[in-house]
């Protein structure tokens, strides 16, 4: 048994958890859901030993975990998966695994023997691995956390944490990772599942826990409870979206793609990619990650070059891309808000003065309003971005982009990781844009996201794309197509 009694965090004068009693028996999945910054990142941080508490105990089968130490976690048996993969990306999938407990102690490093091990774990709870010798930098998000995840169990913990895990998975590799979570549950596991995810967590776990302003708001059975009233006890009530608009939108092209091709290493990774997006109008690009949405992302940022074909955009440097990894390709975490908000051309162009010289006070007056205006939670324009909550860092980003006046957004899952009411605002700021004039190119593996905002529907899969007409929205079959089961 997993438990906690009376743990207290406090940073500065925000406390984080105020004397919250938490516990998880073995065999069980046990949900812990709440608001961005309701303080579920803290209390699992202090039961991993990455943070310290000021106050409450943690036992685990009767014994005391004490003080700061991740290292002392896992000779305990608490393993945890944090939502940013933590993983070397020069070096390749097996270098990376040899930091897990795939060799002995003391002895040395062979990858082909870890490799071996690794894929045999892998099977038996269902989890693909790259080819072998694969880089990191080359593998999508979601191969990267089953990464992650093999490495935490081949300590055997007693105790798994996961941190968000299904934020970018698609339905069919859904359906495969809560089959997964049950095989560890069936091994007497004590499985802590962090999500925003409310269907995932009535369908795979046997208990939930609330958190809510750094507070324990309520504990139950799923099997007692629903979405509605997970979601009151989360938030509150929550305003009623509204579907997509499917009416025609504006006969002015925002954004066209003709024939992209982008190869790497011999292999297309986008195939003579077309797509048209009007002003006013959101299109989805659905997919399984790892399917070429990242370089189509890329190319549109004017990162990657392609190999042929041509885009055509309402205006130059027109188009805002919020990045699917906030942490590596949005933010500079070292640098304050202020700063990151200026990383934005059209936001630097704007505060330069004729001499030349920042105007300091107008981007701090800019930077608070933009605070105010967004909800993100900081002190003020100095703060540095890398204090900041997962969702709040997604907030500047999404406060950058908007800002920035662009006639076209690709915004690639851009809720990833976020509660549902921060999830409702972006949709709502998305969907004001669009309705302004402005086009959204909408990159995601979540299919209730594209549902709801997308006028038109692409999938991709094997770097291809494919359009979906509008009297065809049937889920299940999407999927397989996203996963290449479907033609």
């Amino acid at each position: 048994m997993l438990t906690t009694a009376g743990i207290t965090k406090r940073f500065g004068r925000t406390i984080a958890l105020d004397r919250v009693d938490f516990a998880a028996a073995p065999g069980t999945i046990h949900a812990l859901i709440g608001e961005n910054g309701a303080g579920k990142s803290t209390l699992i941080n202090i039961l991993a030993g990455r943070i310290d508490s000021d106050g409450g105990t943690i036992t685990l089968d009767g014994a005391e975990l004490r003080g700061r130490s991740p290292a002392a976690r896992l000779r305990a048996g608490v393993a945890a998966v944090f939502q940013s993969p933590m993983l070397f990306e020069r070096l390749s999938w097996e270098e990376n695994l040899a930091l897990g407990s795939f060799t002995e102690a003391r002895a040395r490093i062979d990858l082909t023997t870890i490799a071996s091990r690794a894929r045999t774990l892998g099977q038996s709870l269902g989890l693909e691995l790259p080819p072998s010798g694969t880089p990191v930098a080359a593998l999508a998000i979601g191969d990267r956390v089953r990464l992650e995840i093999l490495r935490a169990l081949s300590f055997t913990p007693r105790v798994l944490i996961l941190d968000e895990p299904t934020s970018v998975l698609a339905p069919a590799e859904l359906a495969r990772f809560l089959e997964m979570l049950r095989r560890l549950r069936g091994e007497g596991r004590i499985v802590i599942l962090v999500t925003h995810k409310l269907a995932e967590a009535l369908a795979v776990a046997d208990d939930v826990t609330i958190l809510r302003a750094g507070r324990k708001v309520a504990e139950c059975r799923t099997a007692a409870t629903d979405e509605a009233e997970l979601a009151r006890l989360m938030i509150g009530e929550l305003a009623p979206q509204p579907p997509a608009d499917l009416s025609r939108a504006s006969d002015a092209t925002a954004l066209t793609l003709e024939n992209i091709v982008v190869e790497d290493r011999g292999r297309r990774v986008l195939d003579s990619i077309s797509l048209r997006i009007d002003r006013g109008e959101i299109v989805g690009v659905a997919g399984v990650d790892g399917n070429g949405q990242a370089e189509l992302a890329a190319v549109l940022a004017g990162i990657v070059e392609p190999s042929s074909g041509s885009i055509q955009t309402a205006r130059e440097d027109g188009v805002a891309v919020i990045p699917q990894n906030r942490d590596r390709e949005g933010l500079i975490l070292a640098m304050t808000l202020a700063e990151n908000l200026l990383l934005a051309r059209p936001l630097r162009e704007k505060f330069t003065g004729p001499s030349g010289l920042m105007r300091s006070g107008a981007i701090s007056d800019f930077c608070a309003t933009t605070l105010t205006e967004y909800a993100i939670r900081a002190p003020g324009p100095d703060t540095i971005v890398a204090a900041l909550s997962g969702g709040n860092r997604q907030r500047l980003t999404v406060a950058r982009a908007l800002a920035g006046d662009p006639c076209v957004i690709v915004a690639h899952d851009i809720c990833r990781g976020l509660d549902l009411r921060a999830t409702a605002e972006l949709h709502r700021r998305l969907r004001n844009y669009a309705a302004a004039g402005g086009a959204v190119l909408l990159i995601s593996s979540d299919l209730e996201e594209i549902f709801a905002l997308c006028r038109r529907i692409y999938v991709m899969s094997g770097g291809r794309l494919r359009e979906i007409s509008s009297d065809n929205r049937n889920p299940q079959w999407l999927g397989l197509l996203m996963s290449g089961a479907a033609s």
